[in-house]
């Protein structure tokens, strides 16, 4: 499998309006509990745990990828749910380029380790990074991925 065979262009969001990383978070959220399929909890429930998660340690990368994630007891699945906000968004001492919103079973299928270690290294690829926070479609984003498509194995 591949970092674009987990990706759906309807979870993916580019140049999203937003003020706050909160924000960004909810609009992901909102997003894949309109399309993202079925899931066994909540939506305050779901945003309460990355909240909570993002509490202890956030999740922003020095390349400008911030990765919040949930990962729930009792759901056996994983959803990958992307965004690049309007514009940068300044969080602590970095800023946020891009998100990815990862929801993942407790025990962290096999997708979730392998997905954020493709984006990290996505992600260190200044120009290539800069060119998937520039898309202005999902297609157009998918596309981009698809140029370096890691493997998740």
């Amino acid at each position: 499998m591949t970092l674009s065979g987990l990706l759906n262009s309807k979870l993916v969001l580019p140049k999203t309006p937003c003020d706050s990383k909160d924000e960004l978070i909810r609009k992901l959220v909102d997003r894949v509990y309109a399309e993202g399929g079925e899931l066994p909890f909540s939506r305050e429930n779901v945003l309460n745990t990355i909240f909570i998660r993002e509490k202890i340690g956030g999740t922003l990368f020095p390349s400008g990828l911030s990765v919040p994630h949930a990962r729930l007891r009792g759901f056996d699945g994983f959803l990958l749910a992307l965004a690049t906000p309007e514009k940068p968004l300044f969080y602590g001492e970095g800023k946020i380029r891009m998100m990815a919103l990862m929801i993942t079973s407790q025990s962290g299928v096999p997708w979730y380790l392998t997905t954020l270690a493709a984006l990290t290294r996505i992600s260190r690829n200044e120009e290539y990074f800069s060119r998937l926070c520039g898309a202005e479609a999902p297609e157009d984003f998918i596309r981009m991925v698809r140029e370096q498509d890691p493997e998740l194995a």
